[in-house]
């Protein structure tokens, strides 16, 4: 049995994974430079350029068999389209014109790379449409082999402005009819399967051809899944919410919320099933743990490169071992530590070698905290959001938050 054969067999360590990739990589031709920094996890292509291999090993790891042979040939294939030229004329690039839709995160992070090439964002200047409260809508070019995103916008020569080629890349979506299978009742899924499926919420008039009962509710938990259901469907909202529990666990995550359409907006739904609630935040924290980890792996690096001495609080998720949905998340913040922290449910106070009634660990509500404490919690630039400190609570002011176990 071969190396390759051998590796699609089990799970690789990320280094047999860097490896494993190179060579599929030489393997389908790809003959410019391609050397592997271990400590990034990331391939470095020379002037400048890189491929970051997360994605790409979460995807692997995920899959079994010929699904896993199949990941890894997409994203091969994405490394191969970002050596494609970019179209210089409009009519060469306006049939290749696609909107795609992904998380914040997505941006964030090639901002900070920005902040450790350059040591600023100065240079940083996205183009992009929101959508909802952690997702924006970017321009790409359908290749053949995979999506090239345009994160700066659309050429100079193509003289057009960002929102008209926006226009044209969601009006280029319909040139493939509906597609929808029903998963379960009342449960429709996108099955395009040409990496735009979750673009098509852009196309609100296909969710309104659906059967669902009442108004349609979406939701895209990663790239490649959408799924419809209806307002008035409590079963098929629940069936949404554990498809994506079970989503999230093989793609790359996009949005842990439902949304509906107003007035041609799209706008969070918030149902009114407290067992839906519940397993919504659920799925939003596994969400925020992985943006957040990600997030402090990046940061931590620039800090170290730039001598800063930051602790960055990590974003710890806690779950109930007899009801694994049921979660919250908590992050520490020690006296006399210069501290970044994550927007958590819990906050654990830390005071080392206190005396008194409030003991050296308090753990408190983010929500009452963030209150009361407001002038010592500076919002930073940072995606998903984190607070710098700014001292630490007084005694009195420990007195007043209410501790949470």
């Amino acid at each position: 049995m071969g190396f390759l054969d051998a590796l699609f067999r089990r799970k690789p360590s990320p280094d047999q994974f860097a490896k494993l990739f190179v060579a599929a990589a030489r393997q389908q031709g790809f003959k410019d430079e391609l050397s592997y920094k271990a400590d990034e996890f990331r391939l470095l292509l020379g002037e400048g350029s890189f491929f970051n291999l997360h994605n790409a090993y979460h995807a692997y790891c995920a899959t079994r068999g010929p699904e896993r042979k199949r990941a890894l040939q997409n994203f091969v294939s994405a490394l191969s389209s970002s050596k494609d030229a970019t179209p210089q004329s409009l009519a060469e690039a306006r049939p290749l014109l696609r909107a795609v839709i992904r998380n914040r995160s997505s941006l964030e992070h090639v901002r900070l790379q920005h902040v450790r090439t350059d040591g600023n964002d100065a240079s940083f200047h996205p183009a992009y449409r929101p959508f909802g409260e952690e997702c924006v809508v970017l321009l790409a070019l359908d290749h053949p082999q995979a999506i090239s995103t345009l994160t700066n916008g659309p050429e100079a020569a193509w003289g057009l402005t960002f929102e008209q080629a926006m226009d044209v890349a969601i009006d280029n979506l319909r040139e493939e009819p509906d597609n929808f299978t029903e998963l379960v009742t009342g449960v429709y899924n996108g099955t395009w399967g040409d990496g735009y499926d979750t673009s098509r919420v852009l196309l609100p008039d296909m969710l309104e051809r659906l059967p669902v009962l009442g108004r349609p509710i979406f939701m895209m938990p990663t790239r490649s899944v959408l799924l419809v259901s209806g307002d008035n469907d409590e079963a098929g909202l629940r069936h949404m919410v554990e498809l994506c529990h079970l989503a999230i666990e093989s793609g790359s995550a996009v949005s842990a919320h439902m949304y509906r359409f107003e007035d041609r907006q799209a706008v969070r739904y918030q149902p009114a099933d407290a067992a839906l609630e519940h397993g919504l935040a659920h799925l939003a924290r596994l969400l925020a743990k992985a943006e957040y980890d990600m997030q402090k792996e990046t940061l931590d690096r620039i800090h170290e490169e730039q001598g800063k001495d930051i602790y960055l609080a990590g974003y710890n998720l806690f779950t109930k071992s007899d009801d694994p949905t049921t979660s919250f998340s908590l992050a520490s913040w020690t006296r006399d530590v210069d501290t970044s922290l994550p927007k958590v449910d819990r906050l654990a106070l830390v005071r080392p070698d206190a005396d008194g009634n409030l003991g050296d660990v308090r753990v408190v509500s983010w929500a009452q905290a963030a209150h009361l404490l407001e002038p010592l919690l500076t919002p930073e630039a940072e995606y998903p959001i984190r607070y710098r400190t700014n001292g630490f609570p007084e005694d009195a002011q420990l007195e007043q938050l209410d501790e949470v176990t």
